[in-house]
């Protein structure tokens, strides 16, 4: 979030709550609200990594991968975003890249955020999040 002055950290943080708890009803809304903080904050990976997130459920998956990687490009060691390309990317059905950019990221280190992925995966909930958006 350092890529967020603090006087807006919280309505940001608000803001992409707001959007994750309403984003089954309202999408539309979702990705308008999404794409007002990426024009305000564009340097922001986190608010990159959620407008991805609203666009794949949208099935817009070209742009939500686009986002992912803005996201990854300007926190490359941030956990959250690199797992939120790995969700856009397997939710587009680019599983091999999906892969790859788990690999990147544990190139640096454990991965606690991985290691919760891959037992949900394991579990059969990475399949369930492979039909969200289509």
């Amino acid at each position: 979030m350092n890529q967020i002055p603090d006087h807006a950290a919280e309505r940001v943080l608000g803001t992409i709550q707001e959007v994750i708890d309403s984003a089954d009803e309202e999408l539309e809304q979702a990705e308008q609200s999404m794409k007002a903080l990426v024009e305000e904050f564009p340097e922001a990976s986190v608010v990159h990594s959620y407008y991805g997130w609203v666009l794949s459920r949208q099935g817009k998956h070209g742009e939500a991968i686009e986002h992912g990687r803005v996201a990854v490009r300007l926190s490359p060691e941030s956990e959250i975003s690199s797992v939120m390309l790995f969700r856009l990317l397997w939710s587009a059905g680019e599983h091999q890249q999906a892969f790859d950019e788990r690999k990147r990221l544990q190139k640096r280190g454990q991965s606690e955020a991985y290691e919760l992925l891959m037992q949900e995966w394991n579990e059969g909930k990475l399949e369930d999040y492979e039909g969200e958006g289509n």
